[in-house]
This record gives C-alpha cells, structure tokens and sequence, in this order.
C-alpha cells in the first residue's frame, strides 16, 4: 500500500462516514480499483474509523460532558439501547458483512436502497413542516423510538447502505427534528464505531499489523486526514439538513450505483 491510496482511502472514510453515502461501500469501491490487499487494508480501516470517531467527539464535545455530568442520564441509556441490534447482528454476521463487501454488485444495490432511503425520509420531513409537526424532544425520546433507529443502523452493516443515512431517516421518521436526528446519529455512532474498532485493534495486537498493511507514519496521517475531513463533512451535513436537501445525495447514489453496476457487467 502506498501513501497516495492511503490519503485517498482516507478522504473517502472522512467524507463518507458522516455524509450519506456509505463510507463501507465506498471503501470497498475503491479498494477495488486500487487493488489493495483486503487484509491489509483491513488494518488502515481500523485506523481511518478511528479518526472519523475523533471527529465524533470533538465536534459533539459539549453534549458528551453532559452526559459525565449525568444531566442527559435518559438519552443516555437511549443510546446504549439503540446500540444494541447492530452490536448483536455484527458479531453474528461479521463473516457475512465481510464477504458482502467484496461483492461490487451487492455495493451498487445498497446505494440505490440507500438513495431511496434519503429521497423518502426528506419527502416525509417535508411533510412534517407542512402540517407544522413539532419536533420531538431528543432527551425524551422513548424506548421505542432508540430501538428503531438502532434497528436502521443495524441495517447499514450492509456495505453501502449509509449508517448515517439510515440512521437520519429512521430519526426523522420517529418524529426528530433534521439536527436532533443527526446528533442521536453520531452519538449513536461512538459506540458503534469505538467497540468495532476496539475488538478489531486487540486482534491486530495478537496477529500482528499485515505485510503492507503500512507504515505508522501512513497509518498516523490516514488518522489526521479522516479526522480533520471528518469533521468537515459532518458540518456540511447539517446546514444541509436544515435546508432540507437529501435528495442531493440520492442523485449522487443513484449515479454512483450506476458506475459500479455498469463497471461490473463491462468486466463480465
């Protein structure tokens, strides 16, 4: 692996965690063309999530000490909750999502399901203002509701199928606000995030960093790169959803499946 794919690699992580786009569909995608050893870009996966997790925290510093100050304690274990159906189906289906992941073809249909995701959620949003629905209140957010938007992120273990995306719409849907929908997102994204990346660095730490799998001085910069894009990414997201504007990003799956789909029948 050279130092050009590894910044490539983790722009693509930095943009596409946050926007709804799929960053695992998107890093499958470009593996694939750059034709990087799985394993070892296994290896740089761990690093570059952990920088779009350093972004998480950074950006939503102030909402964390609430919950160290134990003022948010309901939300809180809303989180835990909704952590729960993509912490079982990923240890149950890890193997799975794996092998997925190498399929281009699987990649291209979960950017359409994911751009139809978007296009519903902002039409249904839309339909919230008209009727001047108020949004629900993010720290009284019931049992129910957590468990639905953690069954959507369960669903975005299917690489291109955005966690984001799907997390966002199933937020909207429950009756959030665009930037409360977002915040139970990302929040909801750091145990997601940090347990999958804790599990896999205690197995890089009993098997070893792969041949190729880069330097620490690649590894460190993917770090910096996904981070401070990251962070970046997820500010556009949110004046994007205060305009409303989704849809943008499932004119960008659709062609973007188109690509991939097209690419694979060309190979034949």
């Amino acid at each position: 692996m050279n130092f050009i794919s590894v910044v490539l690699l983790a722009v693509f992580q930095g943009i596409a965690e946050f926007l709804p786009i799929s960053s695992s569909g998107h890093l499958a995608v470009l593996g694939n063309i750059l034709g990087t050893d799985p394993e070892a870009n296994f290896s740089l996966g761990i690093v570059l999530h952990a920088g779009t997790l350093a972004a998480i925290l950074v950006f939503y510093f102030r909402s964390l000490l609430n919950f160290l100050q134990l003022k948010r304690n309901t939300l809180a274990l809303m989180i835990i909750l909704g952590s729960v159906p993509a912490g079982v189906l990923g240890v149950l289906f890890k193997s799975k999502v794996e092998a997925w992941a190498g399929s281009m073809w699987v990649v291209g249909g979960c950017f359409l399901v994911t751009a139809a995701i978007l296009f519903f959620s902002e039409q249904l949003e839309k339909k919230h203002r008209r009727n001047s629905i108020p949004p629900a209140d993010l720290d009284h957010l019931s049992w129910k509701q957590a468990l639905g938007i953690g069954c959507a992120q369960a669903v975005a273990l299917m690489p291109g199928i955005s966690r984001s995306g799907s997390t966002i719409s199933a937020g909207l849907a429950a009756g959030l606000g665009p930037e409360q929908a977002a915040e139970f997102s990302f929040l909801l994204a750091i145990p997601a995030i940090g347990g999958a990346a804790f599990l896999e660095t205690l197995k890089l730490f009993r098997h070893g960093i792969p041949d190729g799998g880069g330097s620490p001085i690649m590894l460190g910069t993917g770090f910096l790169i996904s981070a401070a894009v990251g962070y970046g990414a997820l500010a556009l997201l949110l004046k994007v959803l205060k305009k409303g504007h989704l849809s943008f990003f499932s004119i960008y799956l659709v062609l973007a499946a188109a690509a991939v789909l097209l690419r694979e029948i060309l190979r034949g």
